[in-house]
């Protein structure tokens, strides 16, 4: 009896848990890291503001929320929210001025997906290094989208101290699908599993820089491009 009760209360915990991670998703998502507060999220969560806090403060919400959008993001069960009212009148305006939201031009085409850049200058990418590229683009595509709150995102990895998954689990499992595409050319298992991580370490990189800069979205897949055809162009050791 002792033990389902212990049970049933650590699962009540965990649900109330998703139930503030997943508020706190829906409001940075739709006003922004800054816009949102402790206590619009434990209002939209229907707890109190010591229960939010007992999960985390703003930057662990926010690791924990990537976390989260990286992980259904690999698992392909991603699912964008519904756009509100005022996100839809917001990018009905920027396409009547010709402006560009969220790493789309005016006509809603995605920038990434039109890019023509490839490893070397007048050289397409090939069939490998494109299939390697499309392993990254889904997160490249998601910063692109929401490049205010990714920022605010690389900040807070820097602030939080622990390990957040995607330094963890959520690589572990990125990088397995990297070298089972590398073995698959031929490259061995050793050499591929080095790259891979390498591969990994890169991509995490260029998303930082890109946080700190003014990179743009084709030039964060160019640069990629150019490290993915680097570990590829020579196979490596058998």
């Amino acid at each position: 009896m002792v033990s389902e009760h212990v049970q049933s209360r650590s699962s009540r915990r965990l649900r109330t848990e998703e139930k503030i991670i997943s508020a706190a998703a829906a409001l940075f998502l739709e006003h922004g890291y800054r816009a949102t507060t402790v206590r619009s999220i434990a209002q939209s969560a229907e707890v109190s503001v010591g229960r939010v806090m007992s999960t985390g403060d703003k930057d662990v919400l926010l690791v924990r929320c990537f976390d989260r959008w990286i992980g259904q993001l690999q698992s392909g069960t991603y699912a964008a929210p519904a756009k509100t009212k005022s996100r839809a009148d917001a990018e009905a305006a920027a396409a009547s001025a010709g402006t560009v939201l969220d790493g789309t031009d005016s006509g809603g085409t995605d920038s990434a997906r039109t890019t023509s850049a490839g490893p070397r200058s007048g050289e397409r990418p090939s069939a490998v290094q494109s299939h390697l590229l499309g392993i990254f683009l889904p997160f490249l595509e998601f910063f692109a989208a929401h490049e205010d709150l990714s920022r605010d995102y690389a900040a807070a990895l820097m602030r939080v101290r622990g390990k957040p998954e995607v330094f963890d689990s959520l690589a572990l499992d990125l990088q397995e699908q990297l070298v089972s595409s590398l073995t698959s050319i031929g490259i061995g298992e050793d050499y591929a599993r080095t790259s891979a991580s390498a591969l990994y370490d890169s991509y995490l990189g260029i998303l930082f820089r890109w946080a700190a800069s003014t990179m743009s979205l084709d030039e964060a897949i160019h640069a990629l491009l150019g490290i993915i055809a680097f570990h590829t162009r020579f196979g490596g050791p058998r």
